[in-house]
């Protein structure tokens, strides 16, 4: 290749890279005006359709159960446990967690599990060994979601609390993540919530994910317009089916002192 064609594939990479770093811009731009629009449009709704439920759970309903000295069991908490060091180390809590991915635990801020146990929750066998059992944004994930609550519910000490939040099967993000391939969805992901999709891009089955089917068991798009019909659908749907129409919910159990029924002897 002689002097000038260099020069000539030099220029080209050039407005190459000049040309994509253009489109990035205008990309990111257009992506942050429709979730501004989004938030602004929010504004018009009650405030129960702005409580983030994933955020709620974690900053909210989690640390008004904690008390100092509690042994604490995370399900599926991996690398985002869902009490940090500080509190951790205030309370002088012992956390276990609990996980099917060990590389996920490794990722976990040091110091922050006493214990790991790498198994699958439907199947795991531990009894009366926790105080307070939390499990965030991870029974969508399971195959049985039954059989992990049975899980949990045997981990619990008599007395103990039980903290899940899901998100619901009949979210309409619930549905599309059920028909969308996974290849797809991480491309999505990758493209839409770069930040977030090494923890969002997990298989999700929402095996029995609704309020009702957990009741039994225990006796965010960015285009503006489309973004709209999705809050539209959400306030029509909870005119119909109430409760049930959550995009999200949250499950308080206590695990009685004494069983329920006991055999005279």
């Amino acid at each position: 290749m002689n002097a000038f064609n260099t020069d000539t594939a030099r220029v080209d990479a050039m407005s190459g890279g000049i040309l994509r770093k253009g489109i990035g811009r205008i990309a990111r731009w257009l992506i942050a005006s429709q979730v501004a629009l989004s938030r602004a449009f929010d504004q018009l709704l009650p405030r129960s359709f702005r409580i983030d439920g994933s955020k709620d759970f974690k900053q909210r309903i989690v640390p008004s159960y904690l008390r100092p000295g509690l042994v604490v069991y995370d399900i599926g908490g991996g690398a985002r446990p869902c009490v940090d060091l500080e509190t951790k180390r205030r309370l002088g809590l012992k956390v276990t967690g609990v996980d099917i991915e060990d590389e996920q635990l490794a990722k976990a801020p040091r110091g922050l599990y006493d214990r790991t146990i790498v198994t699958d929750i439907t199947t795991y066998q531990e009894q009366n060994a926790a105080d307070l059992v939390v499990c965030k944004s991870t029974l969508e994930h399971v195959r049985n979601t039954e059989a992990a609550l049975a899980t949990m519910a045997r981990l619990l000490n008599p007395g103990g609390t039980l903290l899940v939040f899901v998100p619901s099967r009949n979210a309409l993000y619930a549905r599309l993540n059920v028909l969308l391939p996974q290849r797809v969805k991480m491309r999505l992901l990758s493209a839409f919530m770069p930040d977030r999709a090494d923890h969002l891009g997990f298989p999700a089955m929402y095996d029995h994910c609704t309020p009702r089917d957990f009741c039994r068991f225990a006796a965010n798009y960015i285009v503006f317009p489309v973004y709209v019909l999705w809050r539209v659908w959400i306030l029509a749907y909870r005119a119909v089916a109430r409760e049930h129409a959550a995009e999200s919910f949250v499950l308080i159990a206590c695990k009685p002192e004494r069983p329920l029924c006991e055999v005279p002897r």
